[in-house]
């Protein structure tokens, strides 16, 4: 099983103390479920006889009593619910925390294909796995062991043709449930796929509030969701009918087979060749194993449908990141500084390439502007860098200091970079912590500082709470700018050798701009900087700019030296200068 691994305790002494625990628990109760039943028989043998011998059964009904109360929640039970509880919470800890820490390891092709809220739903799928393994062998194998003894056992009490009765009626019984099972299923994967396309619609109209009330869409968001929720909850129905219908038809099954064998045995005992209380113990006993006939019924139904709830954890689980460390990588060392892309090419999708052959080289302490139209791949770049993606073997390579970022650690190469996006996010945290997220040991005064070299300290100041604010999902509550100069505020703390900055002044004003510029003249003294930009007036001063089109590099210098040229960077500075 694809899950035993991260359920099962192999090396948690705690917790395998436990599952022993849980184990002889279910041991004493398949003895306690053979001898309560012929206790209860004793005791109706006793009573009968009793006019004639004058015997009361005292010690037959104490034993009857201590029997009965260590199978009851007050004893075994008790111990075994315990037992399980701690081992539910343990296995449900190991898969939910594999599954979040794999989709973190994830790559960014994965996290731009799917919904956020579908990967939560899957995340969240841990406790019905742990569900499965419980009812598998905690219930499920008990109850055949329970068919066994009440067949054997009951042989040996009456004769053959009692333990026949119950092997035909448990065949009967599971091949019906099997039979039903199969129409059910398929009622349950048509309502847990209308439910997940639900949660993806709800989780998609409640983080897009604001898009939702810019178009006052409101109205139309909440007929989409009722539409959905009208489907599946119907669907849902349809499920539970059949689940009933199921259920009703395996309790006439076990009806007959109780009507036949208690019509046998009070056969035997009108034919004198056996006590009345086997009667009793019969009528008894059959309810004990009525119980795990019916739950292995619903268990079976019921672990169907969770492995169809867990597919798409199982679908998660089994995916593997695009990219990851090879094996034998190193840490990167980085030392000057010095990047390089040497005949790069790279697609999102093969039938349309997003770089062709680009070759460039930012030596140690120089700033890089890559500047173009929307598309041309000037972003794609810095992803290559970062290594979202990896470029093809054949298809050029990236290095640092002259070691492929391929053949070193994700963890020592993300370490190395400061990046500031072109869209941040924050999380629903204070202000100082969501700066300090970049070096997670910065102290207050350091973080305070980066905020101040970012243009943005006085901002927080003038909220109420100051740096205590908390930001509100994604920074919903902070401006755009404010929201950039936060990110740049996070990497000038990071402090790193190499800083990557993707339209980090798009959304300020020219005042607080020329603020931020210069705390990234400080920033890039002795550091290697790579600017994308739309605004070429904020890489004027950069060593080296190069103009991206279509994917290639069409033209590289220095702002006045491609000015002289009059090509593509001239023509757009021409439209945004308006000249």
């Amino acid at each position: 099983m694809v899950f035993l691994p991260y359920i099962w305790p192999y090396t948690n002494r705690r917790m395998q103390l436990w599952l022993g625990v849980c184990l002889f628990s279910i041991i004493v109760e398949r003895f306690l479920t053979v001898l309560i039943p012929r206790q209860l028989g004793i005791i109706t043998d006793a009573l009968s006889d009793s006019r004639e011998t004058g015997y009361f059964p005292w010690k037959e009904l104490f034993v009857w009593a201590i029997l009965k109360l260590v199978s009851i929640s007050a004893g075994f039970e008790l111990l075994r619910s315990m037992a399980n509880s701690r081992i539910g919470v343990y296995a449900f800890k190991q898969l939910s925390s594999a599954a979040f820490n794999h989709v973190m390891s994830l790559s960014m092709d994965y996290h731009s294909s799917k919904s956020c809220g579908d990967v939560l739903k899957a995340i969240e799928q841990g406790s019905d796995i742990h569900d499965i393994l419980d009812t598998v062998l905690f219930e499920a194998a008990p109850m055949l062991i329970d068919l066994v003894v009440a067949a054997v056992w009951l042989s040996s009490v009456f004769d053959a043709y009692m333990a026949l009765i119950i092997i035909a009626t448990s065949i009967v019984y599971i091949y019906a449930g099997v039979r039903a099972n199969t129409f059910i299923v398929q009622r349950r994967r048509e309502y847990t796929e209308g439910e997940r396309k639900g949660n993806e619609i709800l989780y998609d109209a409640v983080s897009n509030w604001q898009t939702v009330a810019y178009h006052n869409r409101g109205p139309f968001e909440s007929a989409r969701y009722g539409a959905i929720v009208d489907g599946y909850t119907a669907k849902q129905v349809r499920y539970w009918d059949a689940s009933d219908v199921s259920e009703a038809l395996q309790s006439f099954i076990m009806a007959l087979g109780l009507l036949a064998s208690a019509f046998l045995a009070a056969a035997r005992i009108a034919a004198g060749t056996a006590p009345v209380g086997h009667l009793v113990l019969l009528v008894t006993y059959w309810a004990t194993i009525h119980e795990p006939l019916k739950y292995l019924a619903y268990t079976f139904r019921h672990t169907s449908s969770q492995l169809i709830s867990a597919e798409r954890l199982l679908q998660l689980l089994q995916t593997p990141p695009s990219v990851a460390d090879a094996p034998g990588v190193r840490q990167l060392h980085v030392t000057a500084g010095r990047v390089s892309f040497t005949d790069v090419s790279f697609a999102y999708d093969a039938r349309k390439p997003t770089l062709r052959n680009i070759s460039l080289t930012a030596e140690p302490g120089q700033t890089v502007a890559l500047v173009g139209e929307t598309g041309g791949g000037k972003s794609t770049l810095l992803k290559l860098l970062l290594r979202f993606y990896d470029v093809a073997a054949g298809d050029g390579a990236v290095a640092i200091d002259g070691q492929d970022v391929r053949a070193v650690t994700l963890d020592s190469l993300r370490a190395a970079l400061g990046v500031v996006p072109q869209d941040p996010a924050l999380f629903n945290q204070s202000i100082m912590d969501n700066v300090r997220y970049a070096r997670l040991d910065a102290s207050d005064d350091e973080v305070r500082a980066a905020c101040r070299a970012a243009a943005v300290h006085d901002k927080i100041a003038a909220f109420p709470d100051g740096y205590a604010s908390r930001v509100g999902e994604r920074g919903v509550r902070l401006s755009g700018g404010e929201l950039q100069r936060l990110a740049i505020a996070r990497v000038l703390l990071k402090d790193p050798k190499i800083v990557l900055l993707d339209e980090a002044t798009s959304a300020v004003d020219s005042a607080t701009e020329e603020r931020i510029q210069e705390a990234f003249g400080r920033l890039s003294k002795g550091r290697t900087m790579f600017v994308v930009a739309h605004r070429l007036s904020t890489v004027v001063h950069a060593d080296l700019i190069l103009v991206v089109d279509d994917g290639s590099v069409v033209e590289r210098g220095t702002h006045v030296e491609l000015l002289e040229k009059r090509g593509k960077y001239y023509e757009l500075w021409s439209k945004q200068a308006g000249v």
